[in-house]
């Protein structure tokens, strides 16, 4: 047995799997480093060793099978993935069409139960409404489950609570039922709220369908992943009068506004004035 190479092997695909789950673990936690620099050593780290195993394998003395080509071709695989990844996390920003200041434009979309849905229900009401690119996002789904989790305090400000994506009604209900949100999930399958507002990423890699399922708060699903346009993660904060008082966008779609920044947003607009009893987050 070629023991070097086997040894190789296992430590590339050790060190490429303990990467990827500590960096997928930030994610569920609103943690995800600003910076990838260590993140892609890491990974190449692994990526490396596993390439040297397949070296030795194929040159060095004694067997060298699946104990040694399974594992070290599984790490470069991963490894190679989330690297390529990488370079695509910045975001091609500078279309939106509306400011801080103007008046929501009007639409219609589709609720996750399949009614029709038009923006002429928000009238009087404050919203929160979340462009995302869709329910198989893991940091998509990060971030309204933080939304939810801030449920009481957005309801104590009398703030609604919205989320459009591409996703169709079955998969925004299949994400609703996932993630157990109380939020209205929209959804725009052919984008044209999303091009309204300039929201457009216009091609993307994201998976085709949303999971059913979460491991460690990160979907997890088997559906293919292709570019296609979808939106770029965007949040606006509407007061009663439909005017567009916060606007929230990133450069990068992993990296996501606190908890702490939102509602400091929507304090330092609203105050701590409940406009109506009847305007409960969610309505």
């Amino acid at each position: 047995m070629n023991t070097a190479a086997v040894l190789l092997a296992f430590a590339g695909l050790g060190v490429t799997l303990a990467t990827i789950i500590l960096y997928l673990r930030t994610i569920p936690r609103g943690t995800v480093p600003e910076k990838v620099g260590a993140f892609a050593l890491k990974l190449a780290v692994g990526v490396g060793l596993a390439a040297v195993a397949i070296f030795l394998g194929v040159t060095g003395a004694g067997w060298a099978g699946a104990l040694v080509y399974v594992p070290a071709g599984l790490a470069i695989l991963l490894g190679a993935f989330f690297l390529w990844l990488l370079p695509q996390r910045k975001l091609p920003l500078g279309d939106i069409t509306v400011k801080t200041g103007d008046r929501m434009l009007p639409f219609s979309a589709t609720t996750s139960e399949g009614a029709a849905f038009h923006s002429d229900a928000l009238a009087g009401k404050r919203v929160l409404l979340k462009f995302f690119r869709g329910g198989w996002c893991p940091y998509c789904a990060a971030e309204l489950t933080a939304f939810e989790d801030m449920w009481d305090e957005f309801a104590e400000h009398g703030v609604t609570l919205l989320a459009l994506s591409k996703d169709t009604p079955q998969d925004a209900a299949a994400h609703k039922a996932r993630d157990a949100l109380r939020m209205t999930l929209l959804s725009d399958p052919k984008l044209a709220v999303i091009r309204a507002y300039g929201v457009e990423h216009h091609k993307a890699f994201g998976q085709n369908s949303v999971p059913k399922t979460t491991l460690g708060g990160v979907p997890i699903g088997l559906a293919p992943f292709s570019f296609r346009a979808m939106a770029i993660p965007t949040t606006l904060l509407i007061d009663e009068a439909g005017i567009i008082r916060w606007i929230d966008q990133t450069e990068d779609y992993r990296l996501r506004s606190s908890k702490a920044r939102v509602m400091n947003a929507v304090k330092e607009t609203f105050g701590s004035s409940v406009p109506a009893p009847s305007l409960a987050a969610g309505e």
